[in-house]
């Protein structure tokens, strides 16, 4: 097999690695000439990248090599991380200084390239460089934000408690190596997918250690509780983009990483691991509510937001790919299908703390936006979609988003062991939307009905204001037109859907095909009752749709 037989699939990666390199040699040109063409290259990088995703056919899953194996859920991660990646550059746009923009640009390409590597790992060593690569430079971004003490701050605590994070992750994939005996996570011949992982409720002691440290190291990058506590502080301490940011890559690299994960375990965990992510998802939701309700800084607000959001996510974890019909029966579609409206709601809330600044500070705090709809009426509605979005509010695709994520939990059937307790969680989940609501209504009334303290100053350009109204219109046309994202968030978990069975999965002709009904996470297929099970053909089995 030639060269370009193995380079022109990973053409985007390729793209921002190369780019990255091409963006940090830019900024060391002279002062006045890299100003905004820095920006510019790097924006352009991810725009390449992006659209040569998209010329690229969705691959099938045929072949693993090198350690990726790329697959629809590789295409689907590839044009979400680039597309929120695109908005994330202008909302960077003119964050750092002119004598940093190279380094910091890099710096934003090499963290998305990390996510696009994560969804293609397919060896347990790759997965845990790739999922680095997504947070070493996050660690430098922080640092390069903001030039005052906090940012300092904020940048050491997310990195030795990242580093800590990254032993842990490191610790659970080496059991899970000494279990399988290899590093690969899928072994591929002939179009059939075989797992190297065990499964099953009886997976034995030292896997089952794996996958928890595994879960708790990811828990750190996905903000889950008790590995939430940095976000606040950190968050606060990063300059706004560098949040929006934050808030979003590292969780879709942490999710992404999960499914591969649990889907190489045939999504049949131990009770006692699905019981532990249980309580974490109740919990994590429930903190980053209540706790954002104590708030008067608008990042911190945000920052307990995207823990709780974490929590809803982890709903759709749980119930895993159940019958493969769509978001609202599929949690695996659901989950996907809500961290991209995620990403470009979360982002768009940040996008408006970068496009002002009050008496020569960033915008943070509710005293600061109070009244800035009469000086900025369009900004402030975009606000207002992204913050109603995030709330889970009609008509926008935060809601439908929160719609999927719960309806997915009463999807299991009714012999499912745990059918009573995902809909106790998804229950809690919209209680504690309602207590959201408190907190997401107290940010918008403050930009609209507030009493001016001083008038903000517009910073940021037209970069920024152009990537907040991007972040807001999508959460208006998902709404009345959900099909298009929600049926590439199946096909991404179409695959997912076929791996869970006891031996093997086959990946031949995925497009087009129907699939298999999905054995409920915890069910063992010779657990099944035998009236629930169909033949592939029948109108319950799960069809990919493009």
């Amino acid at each position: 097999m030639s060269a370009d037989s193995y380079l022109a699939p990973l053409a985007p990666e390729l793209i921002l690695l190369i780019g990255a390199g091409v963006v940090l040699l830019a900024g060391l040109m002279q002062s006045g000439r890299r100003g905004p063409w820095v920006s510019m290259l790097a924006l352009l990088v991810v725009l390449l990248a992006f659209v040569t995703a998209l010329r690229q056919s969705v691959p099938d899953g045929q072949a693993a090599v090198l350690g990726l194996w790329l697959t629809p859920l590789t295409f689907y991660t590839r044009c979400i991380a680039l597309g929120i990646g695109a908005l994330i550059v202008l909302i960077n746009w003119y964050q750092p200084v002119t004598e940093e923009r190279g380094e910091y640009m890099a710096m934003i390409l090499l963290s998305l390239l990390g996510v696009l590597l994560t969804a293609s790992a397919n060896d347990l060593v790759v997965l845990f460089f790739a999922i680095e690569l997504v947070s070493i430079p996050t660690y430098v971004l922080i640092a390069l934000s903001q030039t005052d003490q906090r940012a300092s701050e904020a940048s050491v605590k997310y990195f030795f408690l990242g580093a800590m994070a990254a032993a842990v992750l490191a610790y659970g994939l080496s059991f899970l190596y000494g279990v399988a005996g290899t590093t690969t996570i899928h072994t591929v011949t002939e179009g059939v997918a075989t797992s190297t992982l065990p499964s099953g409720p009886d997976i034995g002691g030292l896997a089952l250690v794996g996958v928890l440290l595994v879960f708790g190291g990811l828990a750190f990058k996905v903000a889950a509780v008790p590995f939430h506590v940095y976000a606040p502080d950190v968050y606060e301490g990063a300059a706004s983009p560098v949040t929006g940011m934050l808030g979003f890559v590292p969780k879709l690299a942490g999710f992404i990483a999960l499914i591969k994960i649990f889907s190489a375990c045939n999504w049949d965990l131990p009770v006692v691991v699905w019981w532990i992510i249980w309580i974490v998802a109740a919990a994590t939701m429930t903190a980053g509510n209540v706790l954002a309700l104590l708030q008067r800084n608008v990042k911190r607000m945000l920052a307990y937001s995207s823990i709780a959001h974490t929590g809803y996510m982890l709903i759709a974890i749980l119930v895993g790919p159940v019958a493969g019909q769509g978001p609202m029966h599929d949690g695996v579609t659901a989950l996907l299908f809500y961290i991209a409206i995620y990403g470009a709601m979360n982002l768009g809330a940040f996008a408006l703390l970068t496009a002002f600044r009050s008496q020569g500070r960033p915008v943070e705090t509710l005293e600061d936006i109070a009244g800035l709809a009469v000086r900025a009426p369009l900004a402030t509605l975009a606000f207002a979609i992204c913050v109603f979005s995030l709330m889970g509010f009609p008509p926008t695709a935060g809601f439908l988003g929160k719609v999927y994520i719960f309806s997915s939990a009463f999807s299991l059937d009714q012999p499912h062991p745990f059918h009573g307790p995902l809909i106790a969680l998804a229950i809690i989940g919209v209680v504690n939307s309602a207590i959201a609501a408190a907190y997401y209504l107290r940010i918008v009334s403050a930009a609209y009905i507030g009493a001016e303290v001083d008038w903000p100053v517009r910073t940021g350009g037209i970069p920024v204001r152009l990537g907040l109204a991007l972040c807001a219109i999508p959460m208006l046309i998902v709404f009345v037109w959900p099909a298009g994202l929600a049926g590439e968030a199946q096909s991404a978990a179409a695959l997912v859907n076929r791996s869970i069975q006891p031996q093997s999965t086959q990946v031949t002709s995925l497009a087009g095909q129907e699939g298999r009904e999905a054995i409920p996470t915890g069910f063992n297929a010779q657990d099944r009752p035998q009236s629930e099970s169909h033949p592939p053909g029948d109108s319950t089995g799960s069809k990919t749709q493009h």
